[in-house]
């Protein structure tokens, strides 16, 4: 974050999304201490023209390796698909995030370079309309 200005603008945008759509990002923490590793969820975003459920995970380094992204982005997906259903899940990415990318591809989206800008895009339903259920395979 830039400063604490901008902290609090991008909490009150996830808290109206869970006013609009009754879903949004959250915090994730380890269950047995309680202690915060990240952040994660589905947020509706329009983005390339259309309307999308943003699946978002980030996570403390001390955290990575342990399939709590993965875990995350399944659970924010299966959520989706009760608050936002229809919307393709998409996932940008900077091209030199290997565990974003691995995380994206283990929770059955596929990459999409059409759909690139400076990220690299996976995606979920974007040619359908229809986000089908996350695929259970690991």
């Amino acid at each position: 974050m830039r400063d604490l200005g901008a902290a609090r603008s991008m909490l009150a945008e996830w808290q109206a999304a869970w006013q609009r759509d009754g879903i949004g990002y959250w915090i994730a923490h380890r269950l047995s201490t309680g202690q915060l590793i990240g952040f994660g969820g589905v947020m509706r975003r329009a983005w390339h023209g259309r309307e999308i459920a943003n699946l978002y995970y980030r996570l403390t380094p001390s955290a990575w390796g342990n399939g709590y992204a993965l875990e995350l982005a399944r659970a924010a997906m299966a959520q989706a698909q009760l608050a936002l259903p229809g919307l393709p899940v998409v996932v940008r990415t900077r091209p030199g995030n290997a565990g974003a990318i691995r995380v994206a591809e283990r929770a059955g989206l596929s990459r999409r370079p059409d759909l690139d800008d400076d990220d690299l895009v996976f995606a979920l339903g974007w040619n359908s309309g229809y986000a089908e259920p996350p695929s259970s395979r690991t």
